[in-house]
């Protein structure tokens, strides 16, 4: 027997990127879904978003549900203003928003 671990117990989960936290502390699809609704909030055209990415916005105290759908609570647009405020890369995903 060796001091040597084996393969197996060298192996570790590495997630996705989609799933990594962005600088701003929220995963990038959280993030892209924060940023849908605010479009969606300014705009009034009904973008689709991801429900499962808006409900955990809506734990965070980000995104409502209500009779017009998902929005952006209060403290989401602050978030994004936040972001908007922190630099040039303010936080923002390394992919361009699909409706920009």
């Amino acid at each position: 027997m060796t001091d040597e671990p084996d393969a197996v117990s060298r192996l570790r989960v590495i997630p996705a990127a989609e799933h990594d936290p962005s600088p701003s502390g929220l995963s990038v699809d959280l993030l892209r879904t924060l940023r849908q609704l605010e479009r969606r909030t300014r705009s009034g055209q009904l973008e689709a978003v991801n429900i499962r990415h808006a409900q955990q916005l809506a734990g965070q105290g980000l995104a409502h549900h209500g009779r017009g759908g998902w929005t952006p609570t209060r403290e989401g647009l602050a978030y994004l203003e936040d972001l908007e405020r922190a630099g040039p890369t303010g936080g923002r995903d390394s992919q361009p928003d699909p409706g920009s």
